[in-house]
């Protein structure tokens, strides 16, 4: 999950799911998941692989495409 979200390219996700590719950290290259809403400022992400060191604090930002769609901190 994440918290503290910033939407760029979107206002939010209203209640949808949405496929997203996230990265979660700088050098990522980036993986396809799912995000939904998980509560006021919350947002689970489900990745499709297992992703190594998710660590909370960092950034996770949200991809649709070449497009930022948003991010927030990890919990």
């Amino acid at each position: 999950t994440c918290r503290r979200l910033n939407w760029m390219a979107a206002e939010g996700l209203f209640g949808r799911e949405k496929k997203v590719t996230a990265k979660i950290r700088y050098s990522h290259k980036g993986a396809s998941c799912i995000i939904r809403e998980a509560g006021p400022d919350l947002v689970e992400c489900r990745f499709e692989e297992p992703q190594r060191a998710i660590t909370p604090g960092q950034a996770v930002v949200f991809y649709e495409g070449d497009y930022v769609l948003g991010g927030g901190v990890i919990r």
